[in-house]
């Protein structure tokens, strides 16, 4: 069976956009922004790969 290959998408600066709204969703209490930061982490890391 031959190795597959994988391309790797530049996500990172979706992850930190995700952290940084939940970081400012904590220091001002404003639930909002941490369900925003949680919800584009979730989607940036569950997203299908093109090549599929």
């Amino acid at each position: 069976m031959p190795p597959t290959t994988t391309r790797r998408t530049r996500t990172w600066p979706f992850h930190v956009l995700a952290a940084a709204l939940v970081i400012a969703g904590l220091l001002t209490p404003h639930a909002l922004l941490v369900a925003a930061g949680l919800i584009l982490a979730g989607s940036v890391a569950l997203r299908p790969s093109s090549a599929r």
